[in-house]
């Protein structure tokens, strides 16, 4: 009964995919079949995201199966429905057999032992309590998470570890994990956005699927920093050009290429607040979240002019997001005009604009800098904080019209000449 229904529910929406918005309790772990349960996510993905999603789209979006499997069922889906009026009575036969199937499990993991009955009694109660909510019970005790956690350890474990693409920062930082808040703050102007697109598109050419969320520039301008760091061409050349020098077109043409395949990058633009975010990104599949930048988001709710309390609680969403996800999220930060008065423009933590939740939420804690008064190419980057690893300083050299970052072996400590021309 249970495939059939999960047939119907995948056909109805093949016929109707506006349907979806009528069955918002069925979540895609619910379907007993995979492949069917991927479909549903393509679908719920497309809702969300606002296309349209049919059998052309289906196909082509899901990759992780074979073509003909894909094809195939569709096929059978289709042939299966006779109209999307029953997608609710569908849903509602797949989520009650979700729902028996976790009753079964629940009920057989539990052996009543005299010793410890009351809190296997209350245990048991909080697990029905949470399928009765369609949710996961989060509570464990230490032996279970201890059973979960204990072969991870002592092995290669490289192929689970996420990189952000520069050697010396990534051994400092040892791989972004999920649940992990990183803020990366900055003056207006030291280019942090530029070092975050930059880690976007490292990030993405590893194989993560990256939620980009550039809430100060429309998507014109984004492009631009990405074809500007893909073809080498400068951004002021690029926006102001009229016509193609020596061998420009091809490498504006090779850029472009590249970028019309990139897949793994979703970029969204303009105003949101975190639960915005978090309603899109949920059912996205997103390996890591980027935010430029935090102080732009919006509240869920309303202050009365008490900005340092707003942005806590942004502060706090978004870690709380994170753990949810159980994915890295980036977050982009405005740092306060006190570094400006040291001599070294070295700053602190503690200047991270409008929030002192900030330094407390955040597990990792990236901060940069000019190093040197006559030379704005050269960068000071410092692990402030962090909670699983070590802390340190590092330099790199800014190429700013070309949006890329380098690292140097040179000292965070030294000065250094200025450049002729830190952009060639």
């Amino acid at each position: 009964m249970s495939m059939l229904a999960e047939q119907n529910v995948i056909g109805s929406l093949l016929l109707d995919s506006e349907s979806i918005g009528k069955i918002q309790d069925l979540e895609p772990d619910m379907f007993g079949s995979e492949l069917y349960g991927r479909m549903y996510l393509e679908f719920l993905r497309g809702y969300e995201a606002g296309y349209q999603v049919n059998a052309v789209v289906l196909a082509a979006k899901i990759t992780d199966f074979p073509a003909d499997m894909v094809q195939k069922e569709i096929r059978t889906c289709l042939e299966n429905t006779i109209a999307s009026v029953g997608v609710e009575s569908y849903a509602d036969i797949v989520i009650r057999e979700y729902r028996a199937a976790r009753l079964n499990r629940i009920l057989q993991s539990v052996k009543p032992d005299p010793e410890s009955v009351d809190e296997q009694i209350g245990r048991l109660i909080n697990d029905m309590e949470a399928l009765l909510d369609n949710r996961e019970n989060q509570s464990k005790t230490l032996a279970e998470i201890t059973q979960e956690n204990k072969d991870k350890y002592f092995r290669d474990n490289e192929a689970q570890r996420m990189y952000i693409g520069f050697p010396k920062l990534d051994d400092l930082l040892g791989g972004l994990e999920g649940g992990d808040m990183i803020v990366i703050g900055a003056r207006p102007g030291v280019g942090k956005s530029a070092f975050v697109t930059q880690v976007t598109t490292s990030l993405a050419r590893s194989g993560k699927r990256v939620g980009f969320y550039n809430l100060e520039m429309q998507e014109k301008q984004v492009y631009e920093r990405f074809v500007v760091a893909e073809s080498g061409i400068g951004l002021t050349r690029l926006r102001r050009a009229v016509r193609f020098l020596g061998d420009e077109e091809e490498r504006f043409r090779r850029a472009n290429e590249v970028l019309e395949k990139e897949e793994q990058i979703i970029i969204t633009t303009g105003s949101k607040s975190v639960s915005e975010i978090r309603n899109e990104s949920r059912h996205m599949g997103y390996d890591i979240i980027v935010i430029d930048y935090l102080q732009l988001l919006k509240s869920d709710r309303t202050y009365r002019g008490n900005r340092y309390a707003e942005v806590g609680a942004i502060s706090k969403a978004i870690k709380a997001l994170a753990m949810e996800l159980n994915i890295p999220i980036i977050a982009l930060s405005q740092l306060n005009r006190v570094s400006e008065a040291r001599e070294n423009k070295e700053p602190t933590m503690a200047e991270l604009r409008e929030a002192g939740d900030i330094e407390q939420d955040a597990s990792v804690i990236l901060l940069m800098w000019n190093t040197a008064k006559n030379d704005s190419s050269r960068k000071g980057i410092k692990v402030e904080k962090q909670r699983q690893g070590r802390t340190g300083k590092l330099v790199f050299r800014f190429r700013g019209d070309l949006m890329k970052f380098e690292e140097t072996d040179e000292a965070p400590g030294t000065d250094c000449q200025e450049d002729e021309n830190p952009f060639i």
